[in-house]
C-alpha cells in the first residue's frame, strides 16, 4: 500500500483503502501507509454492527453525497448513533492495547486450525502467502469436494463461507482467488475460515473435527 501511495502522490492522485479486515488485527498507520482516506467497520474488531468510520487526511477534499441537514460537519444528514460511536471508540482502544502487547491469540488459533486440518486432510492447499496475511483468517482448498458442499455438510457445527462474508450465499468462484492465479478447480473447493479474539482452543478443535468428518464422508461418497 505504501508503494502504491508513493507512486500516486507524485501524480496528485488521492488514495482510499478499504481497511475493514485489517484494522484491529494488524497495526495500521495512515502516515506510514501514505493514504488519504480509509474505511473502518466496527464489527470487524468487536464493536457493534452498523457503525463504521471514514478516516480523511486533513486537507483532503471531500464532498457530501447525502443532503438535508448539517450533521457530521455537513457531510451526512441524520442524528448520530452516539452509543454505537462510543462503542467503536472503546473497541478501537482495546484493539490498540492488544496489538501493543503483542497478543498472538488470533494467529495461534488460526495456525491451530490449519495444523489440525492439514494433519487430517491429505492434499489440503493453503491459498495465500504463508506469512504475509491476516492473523485471523484461513483460506484452504479441500481436495475432491466443493467448498459449498463441505460447509453445507458441517453447518450444524461450523459457520463459515466459500468466499467473503459480504457475498455469503453466492456460489460463484472467488474473483480474488482467481486474480491470485489459482485455477478454477482449486477455487471451487476453497473455504474461507476465520477466528476471533474469544475463539477458544476447544472451539477450534471442534470445528476442525467437523470439517474433517464432513470431508471424509463426502470424499468417500464420491
Amino acid at each position: 500500500m505504501a508503494d502504491i501511495a508513493r507512486h500516486l502522490a507524485s501524480r496528485d492522485v488521492l488514495l482510499h483503502t478499504d481497511a475493514v479486515q485489517a484494522v484491529g488485527k494488524v497495526s495500521v498507520d495512515v502516515d506510514a501507509l501514505g493514504i488519504d482516506l480509509m474505511t473502518v467497520a466496527g464489527h470487524k474488531f468487536q464493536a457493534s454492527k452498523g457503525i463504521g468510520a471514514l478516516y480523511v487526511r486533513q486537507g483532503t477534499p471531500i464532498r457530501q453525497i447525502l443532503f438535508g441537514a448539517g450533521h457530521e460537519s455537513g457531510l451526512r444528514p441524520g442524528a448520530e448513533n452516539v452509543p454505537a460511536i462510543i462503542g467503536l471508540g472503546v473497541a478501537a482502544e482495546l484493539a490498540i492495547m492488544r496489538l501493543a502487547q503483542g497478543d498472538n491469540t488470533l494467529r495461534g488459533r488460526r495456525d491451530q486450525l490449519h495444523g489440525l486440518l492439514s494433519a487430517a486432510v491429505p492434499g489440503l492447499c493453503l491459498n495465500g502467502h504463508p506469512e504475509c496475511r491476516l492473523p485471523n483468517t484461513l483460506n484452504v482448498s479441500f481436495p475432491s469436494v466443493s467448498g459449498k458442499t463441505l460447509l453445507d455438510s458441517a453447518r450444524d457445527t461450523v459457520m463459515a463461507s466459500v468466499g467473503s462474508a459480504c457475498h455469503e450465499g453466492e456460489s460463484a468462484p472467488s474473483g480474488v482467488l482467481g486474480a491470485m492465479g489459482l485455477d478454477t478447480a482449486r477455487v471451487l473447493v476453497a473455504v474461507h475460515l476465520s477466528v476471533g479474539w474469544n475463539t477458544t482452543e476447544e472451539e477450534v478443535a471442534t470445528a476442525a473435527a467437523a470439517l474433517v468428518h464432513a470431508w471424509r464422508h463426502l470424499a468417500d461418497g464420491s
